[in-house]
């Protein structure tokens, strides 16, 4: 039986290797995996003399995967993953948080996961968040992104065509204060040809209360999305249709409705991808968009660990200014 010692696998992380994680021990039944990003970038956009053109978005990212064999189609596991910021000059606004923090039960079919995660909306909420910095991400989409309280079951059937995803969010206060809570459910999946194409799904329900205002914020989101893989090449689309209930406020009824989409376009060849993102939201009560931005983006892997990344970001809402920005990437 053979262990691998903690400090040996830290310290061999920081050489660079063509691995995706660590593996820090291992026996029998038993494995964890460390992983973890240096980002280190900054953002140039314009402050109109009121506030600094220049900023930094770097952070330190670090997470352990843990695994345990139970029986022999049955493990146990649990996955952490933390995030350090340094976003100005000054130690005392850098910030630290857990961006994932769940345990569950995996087999052959899928896994019953409950804590910090994703919700179910991401499986493809993320093929529109392809560029290349961490600008990106999913500003005109109403998808949830990583929530707490998270009860989360996936699956794969048909030889792992078919992914199937679901949760339920029991309520949960959202800013630990209590004043204000959420809870949430969703449904989806995805089909893949065996020709590139994959086809995805999702609908999600949300409920928001303001205990203190008396208010509460029903909301319902439909994505549906497409995705095809060419060698090099990745194109994806993602529409969301959302629906916002107030019926307790003087609001009339579903006025905040909106209709969105990003769309996403990535090419590699050898060490260099270029990304072309767009991402829009169109709101009911409201003549412009909510969010109009396009993103041009560039890359440049030195290896499996190493590349220098920029993007550019056409802001088209008024009163937003673009942005420019440039980073360097270490991952391990």
């Amino acid at each position: 039986m053979k262990k691998t010692l903690l400090v040996t696998a830290i310290l061999a992380s920081l050489v660079p290797t063509a691995h995706a994680t660590v593996n820090v021990y291992k026996d029998d039944a038993n494995q964890v995996d460390l992983y973890g990003r240096a980002y280190a970038a900054y953002i140039y956009q314009d402050g109109k003399d009121a506030k600094s053109d220049g900023r930094s978005d770097s952070y330190f990212r670090t997470g352990f995967k843990a695994s345990s064999t139970l029986a022999d189609d049955l493990t146990a596991l649990g996955h952490i993953e933390m995030q350090f910021e340094s976003r100005d000059n000054s130690d005392a606004n850098s910030e630290s948080k857990t961006r994932l923090m769940y345990a569950g039960l995996r087999n052959n079919l899928g896994q019953l996961t409950f804590g910090r995660n994703y919700a179910a909306d991401e499986i493809i909420a993320d093929w529109a968040d392809a560029g290349t910095t961490n600008y990106s991400g999913n500003p005109a989409l109403g998808n949830l992104n990583r929530q707490t309280n998270i009860l989360k079951l996936e699956a794969k059937m048909l030889d792992d065509n078919l992914n199937l995803v679901a949760h339920v969010q029991p309520e949960s206060s959202d800013d630990g204060s209590g004043d204000e809570s959420q809870s949430s459910y969703a449904v989806g999946g995805v089909y893949g040809f065996d020709f590139g194409l994959e086809l995805g799904a999702t609908y999600t329900g949300v409920m928001t209360e303001n205990y203190t205002a008396n208010l509460d914020y029903d909301r319902s989101t439909i994505l549906v999305a497409a995705r095809y893989k060419l060698k090099g090449l990745t194109a994806s689309i993602v529409g969301d249709s959302t629906s916002v209930d107030t019926p307790n406020t003087a609001a009339a009824k579903d006025a905040n409705d909106w209709i969105a989409y990003e769309f996403s376009l990535a090419y590699s060849l050898d060490k260099l991808t270029g990304t072309v993102t767009y991402k829009q939201r169109d709101t009911d009560t409201l003549n412009d968009n909510t969010v109009d931005q396009t993103a041009l983006g560039l890359a440049y892997k030195f290896n499996p660990n190493f590349r220098l990344v920029a993007e550019y970001v056409i802001d088209g809402v008024d009163g937003n200014e673009d942005q420019l920005h440039m980073a360097a990437r270490y991952d391990f």
